[in-house]
């Protein structure tokens, strides 16, 4: 109901939702705030002027972690404080590149051209918790409408698309597009909004789509890319964490953008988890976290055990928080 209201739903968050949050670094202790705020500020600046590049001829770099790293470089090595700090301000901006490949399901930020990341834009608001699944919103929109008006379970086989159709018994009327289904029926319309998966188009739009899409789209589909996105989620039977606390961040202190990542990914694959979101509201859930994980890391957790994953986390928990911790197997 927080979220739902009327001024937290023009909230600008550019995708990243204000939560109390505390950031846990790898040696088992709770990072300055003050530290971890002034880098996250940087990478934030750092994002705007990576955006403000759509639509030029002519760029700093190919990559939006090209770019970012280029400008860390320059900004970071030269910032005072000591070594030390810039150590940990390094690793603060090394965490905040996960959790951009989290946001842009991405194993690398190199992987992001520069010239469109401007193009995404997030609509404005808090994220909001649907307690009866995404499902209760397409339910809600359903219920507005006359029985039958949306078909479930009719597999299409192919879109005929530069056609001219008519109904049965009526020449009087034009349709450009045919649907055939699997089951035979067929379906007549001005137009069609396709949103299937990228990988289906890949595998599939040559069948799909009589006559075959224009080279221009074709050639999009062969060469658009994404990425494996997942979700950690955790019970536990009582909270280590403060009720005020909606967000645990990780930060491994050994890391920095400037330097080329671990290629052991099975022996390291934990590290690109990007932290915890606390689930809310704790009565209705439990005292559960959810944990994001990007690109190749998360890729590789999917051929562990529910087990194994669970060891993992629990002893990465124990590192970061020196708390004995109790979870409940799923």
């Amino acid at each position: 109901p927080e979220a739902a209201r009327e001024e937290n739903q023009l909230v600008e968050a550019g995708g990243h939702p204000p939560l109390p949050s505390v950031t846990y670094g790898s040696s088992g202790r709770v990072l300055s705030p003050q530290v971890v705020s002034e880098a996250r500020k940087l990478f934030d600046t750092l994002l705007a002027s990576a955006r403000a590049f759509q639509g030029s001829k002519e760029l700093p770099a190919p990559s939006v972690g090209q770019f970012v790293r280029a400008e860390i470089s320059q900004r970071v090595t030269t910032a005072e404080g000591g070594e030390s700090s810039q150590r940990l301000q390094l690793a603060v901006l090394a965490a905040c590149l996960k959790l951009e490949c989290c946001i842009s399901g991405t194993h690398s930020m190199d992987l992001v051209a520069l010239e469109p990341f401007g193009e995404y834009i997030s609509l404005p608001g808090l994220d909001c918790t649907f307690p009866g699944g995404y499902s209760s919103l397409s339910d809600r929109m359903l219920s507005a409408l006359p029985e039958g008006t949306v078909l479930l379970n009719k597999a299409v086989r192919t879109i005929q698309w530069q056609g001219s159709f008519h109904e049965e018994g009526d020449n009087a009327r034009d349709f450009p597009i045919r649907v055939e289904c699997e089951d035979g029926d067929t379906f007549l319309a001005d137009h069609v909004i396709v949103t299937v998966p990228l990988g289906f188009l890949k595998k599939c739009h040559q069948d799909f789509f009589q006559p075959p899409l224009p080279e221009r789209k074709a050639e999009a589909i062969r060469s658009l890319g994404f990425g494996t996105n997942n979700k950690v989620f955790l019970e536990f039977e009582k909270p280590f964490w403060e009720p005020q606390q909606q967000l645990l961040e990780v930060v491994w202190e050994d890391e920095s953008p400037l330097e080329e990542p671990s290629t052991d990914i099975e022996a390291n694959w934990f590290k690109k988890l990007i932290g915890f979101v606390v689930l809310q509201p704790p009565e209705q859930h439990g005292h559960v976290l959810c944990g994001f994980i990007a690109g190749k890391e998360s890729e590789y957790m999917e051929t562990l055990t529910d087990a194994e994953v669970l060891g993992t986390m629990t002893r990465v928990l124990r590192t970061l928080t020196g708390t004995t911790l109790i979870t409940l197997p799923q």
